[in-house]
């Protein structure tokens, strides 16, 4: 059973770790070409697994209501947000992805839902929640690992602000699901109530009102962000499509003196 802290959690937790790690090792010792095959393929993974979770339910239905739902839960906005990272221009994707998504889902690791506690490692249940959280790690690890991307500190306060705006379509969309209610069972990305989140239960006791609680963890985040950015100050960049235009100025080179 994967009891949270247990064998087999512990022994999932340090498989995730490595295997990542040799994923990075390899998408930063590859070609440009095959760096892109596999930062696409994680992205393609990802959104299936939460196809299959949300939209099929598993393969045991199909419900487009409850895709459209689960939207507005953290993790799953991933669906979205996983493709539109791979858009060459879109930076502030890819810095919220880092910044945010991928913390979200890390923290998963830790502390998961009881459906997953109460099954095996094995299971479809939770090599499907392990996976969809892990490929949501591992995209932007992968484009760290490329050089392809870095955390900056310009780009702080807009994911800061990108959050605020999601969680309050989430606070609102939970109000209309619940029949326009703060009372219900519809509490996407916990803005209603902690749900029996940790870290956010001492501050709904603190705050004991829907959504405005999760604003106190705003200069903890902020300040989080600000030192990852820090740690990658000096990290350095490629521009990956230049092996391709050194290629191209090679062969008009190589043209222009066989012409001579």
């Amino acid at each position: 059973m994967m009891t949270i802290g247990g064998t087999a959690h512990i022994l999932m937790l340090v498989a995730t770790i490595v295997i990542i790690a040799v994923l990075m090792f390899i998408c930063s010792r590859v070609s440009p070409k095959w760096q892109s095959v596999m930062i696409h393929s994680a992205v393609l993974i990802g959104m299936i697994g939460i196809l299959f979770l949300h939209l099929t339910r598993r393969g045991t239905a199909f419900d487009p209501q409850n895709f459209f739902e689960q939207m507005f839960q953290v993790c799953n906005f991933n669906f979205i947000l996983l493709p539109l990272c791979l858009i060459k221009k879109n930076e502030l994707g890819r810095q919220y992805l880092f910044f945010f998504s991928m913390f979200a889902a890390a923290s998963t690791f830790i502390a998961y839902p009881s459906d997953v506690e109460n099954s095996m490692w094995y299971s479809i249940v939770t090599l499907n929640f392990w996976i969809d959280h892990m490929m949501v790690v591992l995209v932007p690890m992968l484009m760290i690992a490329a050089r392809r991307f870095k955390p900056r500190k310009e780009y702080i306060a807009p994911v800061l602000l990108c959050m605020l705006v999601y969680f309050l379509s989430s606070f609102v969309a939970n109000i209309g699901f619940n029949g326009w209610s703060l009372d219900g069972p519809h509490n996407h990305s916990y803005t209603l109530r902690p749900g029996g989140i940790m870290v956010l239960e001492p501050l709904y006791k603190l705050c004991p009102i829907p959504f405005v609680y999760l604003l106190l963890t705003v200069p903890y985040i902020g300040g989080a962000f600000w030192l990852l950015a820090m740690a990658f100050k000096k990290y350095q960049v490629k521009n990956y499509y230049e092996p391709y235009i050194e290629k191209i100025g090679k062969i008009k080179n190589n043209s222009n003196i066989k012409l001579n």
